[in-house]
């Protein structure tokens, strides 16, 4: 039996593709799989499947996941995928799918070969000291790996086949390859490193200018910023990718959607609201982003509209989902948290004195919860005001500018006098010559 090609996959999920974002509840699966590539969706589903509670999506995720693996050569991946399958349908009325032997024999048998012609042309290419023979032989090499789920051995390879690369074009491609194959082994650390290298081997030519290029560094800075819990960094990397330009070299690793969802998150828990406005919802590069999920800008300016109630109700209807972000669900929580913290300060910041109730209406809330979280606030130093629990009222803490006065005058005073008697002093030592000598000695 020939095993589907690639592109059959593609074309079939093709006509959904662009339909749903990562933070849209996975009622349609195949919509949110079909926005990333062959292993990116094979990822995903693998840990959709893993995380959720919800067994009719467990079963659903698995399911996709396996006729996605039979459009590789990942025959392992397969066998793993169909046991798990096999065991979490145990007991249900409907049967396991068939488990394709056939297939399976084949592919291994057919990788078999592949790769031991690929280590025949890589032993003549160094023996001919070819150096473009090399690096073709290491990335077909590494394409037979990925197309495996060997993720690790493909980078291996790529990273072999990054010392022999001729131009800056070829530079920049294997640095993107590399930072690919980390998201996907979930390995975030190297992706900074390898987005620097990228980043100083620009180039421009037809099919590729400077400004594309730019775009998928800064969405490899910003995975990077943003899985190191650096948000503001992550906003301000996230906001200078334009989705046109962003092309199909990271499609198994974060789409357009996946940079509007991730920018809003880390900008709003981290910039002001005049950042907001100015560096997301403004700028017209992350708008192109921004414009693909409607309901993400909507929360970002309910936000900066303080309308928080909507915001923070909207963000915790999206939390289920969040959570089976593959990049973002370690994140999710503290995101959250930070949003809501940083909406409380900017809620109280134009008042003297805030009723409770009403801040507690305000963020869908009892009096004793938003007493609690403003408590932490202040504990943190994050809010500068005190709390009349009898009155249930925060009251704004104002500095007593008279003292401060009178410390700053003292403090200003005592700097002159200390720097004038400095002064007499130094002049006095140089008056009596008094100070030490170097004599130099004789040659």
């Amino acid at each position: 039996r020939r095993p589907p090609a690639r592109h059959e996959l593609r074309t079939a999920l093709a006509p959904v593709r662009g339909t749903m974002s990562a933070a849209v509840l996975l009622d349609d699966l195949e919509s949110y799989v079909a926005q990333y590539g062959t292993h990116g969706g094979i990822q995903r589903l693998h840990f959709i499947a893993a995380k959720t509670d919800n067994k009719a999506l467990k079963i659903e995720a698995s399911k996709m996941a396996l006729d996605a693996l039979k459009h590789t050569t990942n025959a392992k991946g397969y066998t793993e995928a169909h046991a798990a399958l096999k065991e979490l349908m145990e007991g249900g009325d409907a049967p396991a799918p068939h488990f394709d032997s056939v297939w399976v024999e084949a592919t291994q048998k057919q990788a078999s070969i592949l790769k031991d012609l690929y280590e025949q042309d890589l032993l003549v290419a160094r023996a001919t000291q070819c150096k473009d023979g090399i690096r073709n032989c290491h990335a077909q090499l590494a394409n037979l790996c990925v197309e495996q789920g060997d993720y690790t051995g493909a980078l291996k390879y790529v990273s072999k086949s990054r010392e022999h690369c001729p131009d800056n074009k070829s530079i920049f491609s294997t640095c993107m390859a590399i930072i690919r194959l980390n998201a996907l082994l979930q390995q975030y650390g190297s992706i900074q490193s390898f987005a620097s290298k990228a980043q100083h081997s620009p180039y421009k030519d037809k099919d590729e200018t400077v400004q594309a290029s730019q775009s998928k560094i800064s969405a490899a800075y910003g995975l990077f910023y943003l899985t190191s819990g650096k948000y503001k960094d992550a906003a301000q990397s996230f906001a200078q990718v334009k989705q046109t330009d962003l092309g199909t070299s990271l499609n198994d690793v974060l789409c357009a959607h996946d940079v509007a969802l991730y920018g809003v998150l880390c900008g709003l828990a981290s910039l002001d609201r005049g950042d907001i406005q100015k560096t997301l919802l403004e700028a017209s590069s992350f708008r192109e982003c921004l414009d693909l999920v409607p309901h993400i800008r909507e929360l970002a300016l309910d936000f900066c509209n303080f309308k928080y109630a909507a915001c923070l109700s909207a963000l915790e209807r999206l939390k289920e989902s969040l959570l089976m972000d593959v990049h973002l669900h370690e994140q999710v929580n503290e995101l959250c948290c930070q949003i809501r913290s940083k909406g409380m300060v900017q809620y109280f910041a134009p008042f003297k004195s805030v009723s409770l109730h009403s801040m507690a209406e305000a963020f869908n809330t009892d009096v004793d919860g938003i007493q609690g979280e403003v408590a932490q606030l202040i504990g943190k130093r994050q809010l500068d005001a005190k709390i009349d629990s009898q009155k249930k009222i925060l009251h704004a803490r104002h500095a007593n500018q008279r003292r401060s006065t009178y410390q700053n005058a003292l403090r200003v005073s005592q700097e002159f006098v200390d720097t004038t008697q400095a002064l007499i002093l130094r002049m006095n030592l140089l008056k009596h010559d008094f100070g030490v000598h170097y004599v130099r000695g004789k040659k």
